[in-house]
């Protein structure tokens, strides 16, 4: 069922936590004791047979009844809980700073973060409600909506240029070290370009994940981009200092994702949906009246 779903066996195999070759075995194994190929290769990945598309259709009905059964039988043990997916940076950084207010106003409801730095493929989690999801939109089969844009700008540790000149330009930073996420690669690129900037950057440092990446320069190892709502924890303690005068926004936003079928009368997903809108509004309220003090 995943395989066939997401239509990739990479992205199926790390799903299921199983090895490509281990998973494309199991395919073998099922399609030798049928007597029959379910799947064929595309240039993109894989595609159902007219054998393997009849099979699915015939076992989706029984998969969506365990999966329903399992989360029936979970909600008996307790409140229902509402699964979120999101990046561990945001989480920890935007999200759980604000999650008191949504605690105190619904307490019925029973909220939990899933975090990765991976985009989770809510078509073939049904436990997952939604997810919170960095990038430019929108994703096949699934609702976007933007909720927070993205301000960046470069950040260091406040030790980190006493021994050279501090920059005064764009240009000046394609002499330092560049910390980047190996996750979201094109950031720097981005911003260079936002800033009228065609030079491929030179010496850069990658980590797997923003909140490394922030460790890093705070740690003196080279200058990471911030982007506000993540980074504004660490040069509010002093960790970092923002370089240059004005941020630039990134061709990219923070938006809340589910799936089309998902159904139009969730209560709790327009509980939070309700919620993060007011709390991503105000956050960007504040930014507009620090950047204009």
């Amino acid at each position: 069922m995943t395989v066939a779903r997401s239509g990739s066996l990479a992205q199926a195999a790390s799903i299921m936590n199983l090895t490509v070759p281990a998973l494309s075995r199991r395919i073998q194994l099922l399609e030798a004791h049928l007597g029959v190929r379910l799947f064929q290769r595309v240039p993109r990945g894989l595609c159902l047979t007219e054998a393997g598309r009849k099979y699915h259709e015939a076992l989706t009905p029984a998969w969506d009844r365990i999966c329903e059964a399992t989360e029936a039988a979970r909600g008996r043990t307790g409140q229902p809980v509402f699964r979120v997916t999101v990046m561990p940076t945001f989480a920890a950084n935007w999200l759980m700073p604000r999650l008191a207010h949504f605690q105190t106003r619904h307490r019925d409801v029973t909220l939990e973060f899933h975090t990765s730095a991976e985009l989770e493929d809510l078509q073939t989690k049904p436990d997952l409600a939604c997810a919170i999801r960095l990038g430019k939109g929108p994703w096949p089969g699934l609702d976007c909506e933007p909720i927070l844009p993205v301000h960046a700008f470069p950040v260091a540790s406040p030790d980190f240029f006493r021994a050279t000149q501090m920059p005064h330009t764009p240009y000046d930073l394609l002499r330092h070290t560049l910390i980047e996420t190996h996750h979201q690669p094109a950031f720097w690129q981005e911003w260079f370009a936002a800033a009228g900037i065609d030079t491929e950057p030179g010496d850069r440092r990658g980590f797997d994940n923003l909140q490394v990446v922030y460790e890093a320069a705070a740690a003196g190892m080279g200058v990471a981009l911030g982007l506000d709502s993540l980074v504004r924890p660490y040069f509010e303690s002093g960790r970092l200092i923002r370089l240059l005068s004005e941020p630039i926004r990134l061709p990219l936003h923070f938006h809340l994702v589910r799936r089309r079928d998902a159904g139009t009368s969730d209560r709790n997903f327009e509980l939070f949906r309700d919620w993060l809108r007011a709390e991503a509004n105000a956050f960007s309220l504040n930014a507009t009246c620090v950047a204009g003090s």
